[in-house]
């Protein structure tokens, strides 16, 4: 097995003998594996060791496991992958509300999962980035509120989600060699003098 599959994956089912099996199988194809036949089981290893992704059965005893999903994501980082007996819409609908990385129905072959394991890995770490990002750009918005008021603007004026219009300042920053807060300060002064200037037209305009 490649360097690239050496995984550390949480498999949560309540059958004992599908848990083995899925356990033994991925061992031997090299993936580090972690066993839980419930939430609960499930939650107390998380805490002390972390794995890379979770394969969760959909129907546990106690917490159901798209709740268990949602609590591996909030509280631990933890993205699943779901791996169920049950096909019908409710039970995949409730996967994808809980943010499942992906939707596989048993019996299927331990080998066979590999592609969708390493699949929602790369995705889960993707979207782990992606979250870190968004965390330390709310961090540098919050300390500095010019930034913040002219990221406002740019999402206003030119329809642009938060991440992006923080991206646009930034790389006009650093098209113009100056500091984002010295370019977001002269953002937002443009937009208090054109605001004031509209204000005093349409004031104008009323007196007369």
């Amino acid at each position: 097995m490649t360097e690239k599959r050496q995984r550390k994956i949480l498999v949560v089912d309540d059958d004992r003998l599908i848990l083995s099996t899925l356990a033994q199988g991925l061992g031997k194809l090299g993936y580090e594996v972690m066993e839980a036949a419930d939430a609960e089981e499930a939650l107390a290893r998380v805490k002390r060791q972390r794995p890379d992704l979770a394969l969760v059965d959909v129907r546990l005893p106690g917490i159901d496991g798209p709740a268990l999903a949602r609590r591996l994501q909030e509280e631990f980082g933890v993205a699943s992958l779901f791996l169920s007996a049950y096909d019908d819409r409710d039970a995949i609908e409730a996967a994808a509300a809980a943010g499942g990385l992906g939707y596989l129905t048993k019996p299927c072959n331990v080998q066979d999962l590999v592609p969708a394991l390493e699949l929602a890995v790369c995705r889960a770490r993707d979207l782990a980035a992606l979250r870190e990002r968004e965390a330390k750009l709310q961090q540098a918005l919050e300390r500095n509120r010019e930034i913040n008021v002219a990221v406002g603007v740019l999402m206003e004026r030119f329809r642009l989600s938060r991440q992006v219009a923080y991206e646009r300042l930034r790389q006009r920053a650093r098209h113009h060699r100056c500091k984002v807060r010295d370019l977001a300060s002269q953002v937002v002064q443009l937009t208090e003098a054109v605001n004031s200037f509209l204000e005093d037209h349409r004031s104008a305009k009323t007196q007369r």
